[in-house]
């Protein structure tokens, strides 16, 4: 049974800085008043490589898995017990909100072998996308310019600009028409 045993490829490096990352996260990062202290968050996060833009507003009960894998556009907000598992890159564009609960998923295991192994790639959301409340994205996927994925949808494929997804398995339902 000992070759089923799941192998963890990351570097020791990568697990050092994962360290580093959480205890800073949960004494400063935390503990940090939601409605003060914003740009303590940024500071933290791009003190950890996270690139973050102008304007942006984040919850300090996010979740982020590696800050050097983010990279963050002008005036996003990230809302309450969002979950960026960042093991790959996460792109965010400019003017895009991901509400309350979402997940924001790079990684899986291969389920075709018993030992597991991790695979990732990354996510990429562009400019004026709005990811409803407990939304998930799979790993690979793009949400095009615009688009907007409903509350508790779960996207597996990437969408076209100003779409909107719905549902489990998420489908799209109709475009997002600007006045």
């Amino acid at each position: 049974m000992k070759e089923l045993r799941y192998k963890n490829k990351l570097s020791m490096k990568n697990r050092m800085m994962r360290l580093l990352w959480g205890v800073t996260y949960r004494i400063f990062f935390v503990l940090s008043p939601p409605w003060i202290l914003n740009n303590w968050r940024v500071f933290l996060l791009k003190l950890f490589g996270a690139r973050v833009g102008v304007g942006c507003k984040i919850d300090p009960s996010i979740k982020v898995w590696a800050p050097w894998n983010l990279v963050i556009g002008d005036y996003v907000a990230l809302g309450e017990k969002v979950n960026l598992y960042s093991v790959d890159r996460i792109e965010i564009g400019s003017k895009v909100a991901i509400s309350d609960g979402s997940f924001i998923c790079t990684a899986s295991h291969d389920i075709s072998s018993l030992v597991r192994p991790l695979t990732h790639s990354p996510i990429y959301i562009e400019d004026h996308c709005w990811i409803a409340s407990q939304a998930m994205l799979h790993p690979g996927i793009t949400i095009k310019e615009g688009s907007i994925v409903a509350a508790r949808s779960v996207i597996r494929k990437s969408t076209n600009s100003w779409e909107i997804w719905a549902g489990n398995p998420g489908t799209m339902v109709g475009n997002r028409i600007i006045k």
